[in-house]
């Protein structure tokens, strides 16, 4: 995050390069004030156009760009794979580090230049005016609010967090303190003079070192917010403190930048020596492991101090003034210039030599080549490297498995394919501290050849409604082909197939049920399998009296239908009679109740309400069902 940490002392323990060697830059849409973060081998840098940009450290090369509506002053912090960023369109967004997609977004009432910071699960920054007040947020990870303090002015600093207490300052010259957890105030302090506090407080020593856009910087208790000492620079300061070993450093608009004694205030040194250069808002960044010092000026160089005495060790000059804080990683510096450039100086990272060979150039569907993946850093063979393989045609890789050293190999397996393809097949190697490199090769990707299918019908020539068997043989070249799916069809002839019976060695068999009218259907048996496919077609001819025995409707045979339909018929024809006899002659005539009723209406006898006409017809019926 700004100045390193959310204590915002500047101090990081990595060296800074020991000359102004420029390895790369980068181009932005407009100037470049906020400082960048360097996290996971990348560098992520807001511009005043609008976009934070995330570049890869050791090239420069964009890896993604994230688009907001506004010009962007404030600083992302990143933490947990998450970049926090804040702009001038009043919002704050959570993106993923690795795409820039957006994770979630939070719409403020104000603008926000002050940097987020990030310290135990919450972000905390402020806004320029809530309802004329200004506020300090405090959002878990989760875009929830934990709290908000309303302040009485604009909050353009950087909130700094340490010891359970959250420190900013206001543009009324009002340095305030509240509690981490519940956002409640614990002090707040004029620092004596009405300006404004737009800088990082840097807390170190159980003390808070701020400046102001007048005359003053000063020492502050933590706990109390008592004011410990001030020393009187003459000019304004627009930097964050760096504090270490128990110096203060900070620069200020008239060109100079102090070393102060922490405890006393007391100047220990100043450079230049004599004079000034350009005015100092670049807030300066101490790389503990080589002792210097870093800082830009309006006069649009890059100065690199010894941190101990203020003497020059080398400087930059770029094509503007340098307002952006350097941040120092892995022997290099990054910062921003008015120029709209980023510039990253340093040793050169070598660039990582791959090469890649297939132990088979053409593959058929399913097929697998070995691909032997070398990996060099321009001279010795190189370990720990991550490798990432693509095709232009598809397929798959298994994981890349380092053999010997700088040796590694993966399986590519072919995809299906139905006609002649040349895959490109790439490997590009990246590891931390190297520029990446990358190696192609081709294979040729062949289909299988197209299916032969044979079908042999059991007869050619039969009656509508019968069945014909069909068996079906399925090769490729020479080959049966095992498990092909085989699907028939009569082009709408109005028969139908049974499901196909897989025999096994590419064997297959149905059965066709011809349609119940005279024709001449074209049968096709269509097989495919594995992207390839073939089909073979036969002619069968229909003529003659239909096959009632054969014949089948919905499953069931036709002549079953006929007899279930001609006994249902005979069913209810036998009721009606009986219901005719039972019934009385004369509409008029009622049997008195107390008659008895006639012997044979309590045993009625099936034969005898029936005439010998009737008894006839039926008996003859019944005949001609069971003799078909």
């Amino acid at each position: 995050m700004f100045h390193r940490d959310s204590l915002r002392t500047g101090v990081t323990p990595a060296s800074a390069p020991s000359g102004s060697n420029l390895m790369w830059t980068f181009t932005t849409g407009s100037y470049v004030y906020p400082s960048p973060v360097v996290t996971d081998g990348m560098i992520f840098i807001p511009s005043w156009d609008g976009n934070l940009y995330a570049l890869d450290e050791y090239n420069g090369a964009q890896r993604w760009v994230f688009s907001t509506s506004a010009p962007i002053y404030a600083t992302p912090a990143v933490a947990n794979g998450v970049v926090y960023l804040a702009s001038r369109d009043s919002m704050v967004y959570a993106l993923n580090e690795q795409t820039g997609s957006l994770i979630w977004q939070r719409a403020n009432i104000s603008p926000i230049t002050s940097s987020p910071v990030y310290a135990d699960g919450k972000i905390f920054y402020g806004t320029w005016f809530v309802r004329f007040n200004s506020v300090l947020m405090a959002v878990y990870t989760n875009n929830t609010v934990a709290w908000q303090y309303i302040g009485d002015d604009t909050i353009k600093s950087s909130p700094s967090v340490n010891n359970g207490r959250v420190v900013f300052g206001q543009n009324n010259g009002y340095v305030v303190a509240v509690n981490e957890t519940t956002g409640s105030q614990l002090w707040k302090v004029a620092i004596g003079v009405a300006a404004s506090i737009s800088t990082a407080p840097a807390l170190a020593y159980g003390r808070v070192y701020v400046g102001a856009d007048s005359n003053r910087f000063l020492a502050m208790n933590q706990t109390t917010g008592s004011i410990i000492w001030t020393f009187n620079i003459g000019a304004f300061n627009a930097t964050s403190a760096a504090v270490n070993n128990g110096v203060v450093y900070f620069g200020t608009g008239r060109g100079i930048l102090y070393a102060l004694n922490a405890t006393t205030g007391a100047p220990l040194w100043t450079y230049p020596k004599v004079g000034t250069i350009g005015g100092i808002s670049s807030s300066p960044a101490l790389a503990l492991g080589s002792n210097t010092l870093l800082f830009g000026s309006s006069d649009r160089s890059l100065y690199a101090l010894n941190a101990t005495g203020g003497v020059l060790l080398w400087k930059y000059t770029t094509g503007a003034g340098i307002s952006s804080s350097p941040a120092v990683a892995d022997s290099r510096v990054f910062f921003g210039s008015w120029d709209t450039k980023v510039y990253g100086l340093g040793v050169i990272a070598s660039r990582l030599q791959a090469t890649i060979f297939p132990s088979v150039t053409s593959l058929k569907p399913g097929q697998v080549s070995t691909l032997t993946i070398t990996v060099t850093n321009g001279s010795t063979p190189q370990a720990g490297v991550t490798l990432a393989l693509s095709s232009s045609a598809g397929g798959g890789f298994t994981q890349p498995v380092m053999g010997s050293t700088g040796v590694y190999s993966s399986n590519f397996t072919a995809p299906l394919v139905n006609s002649v393809v040349s895959s490109i097949i790439q490997v590009t190697a990246s590891e931390n501290g190297f520029i990446s490199g990358s190696a192609l090769t081709t294979i040729t990707l062949t289909p299988f050849p197209p299916l032969t299918v044979a079908a042999v019908p059991s007869v050619t020539s039969i009656t509508p409604g019968g069945e014909i068997s069909l068996a079906i043989r399925v090769t490729n070249s020479t080959k049966p082909v095992l498990g092909a799916v085989v699907q028939p069809n009569d082009g709408g002839a109005g028969g139908t197939f049974s499901s196909v019976t897989d025999s096994g060695n590419g064997n297959y068999s149905l059965v066709y049920s011809t349609p119940l009218q005279n024709s001449n259907p074209t049968i096709t048996i269509q097989a495919t399998k594995a992207g390839s496919s073939g089909q073979d077609t036969l002619t069968v001819t229909v003529s003659g009296i239909p096959n009632l025995t054969n014949l089948k409707v919905v499953g069931i045979p036709f002549i079953f239908l006929i007899a279930g339909i001609a006994l249902l018929f005979l069913v209810v024809l036998i009721a009606l009679v009986s219901r005719r006899k039972r019934e009385p002659s004369s509409p008029y005539y009622h049997p008195p109740v107390e008659a008895e009723p006639p012997a044979y209406a309590s045993r009625p006898d099936f034969g005898e309400g029936l005439s010998s006409r009737l008894r006839g017809a039926l008996f003859t019926g019944l005949a001609a069902i069971g003799g078909s």
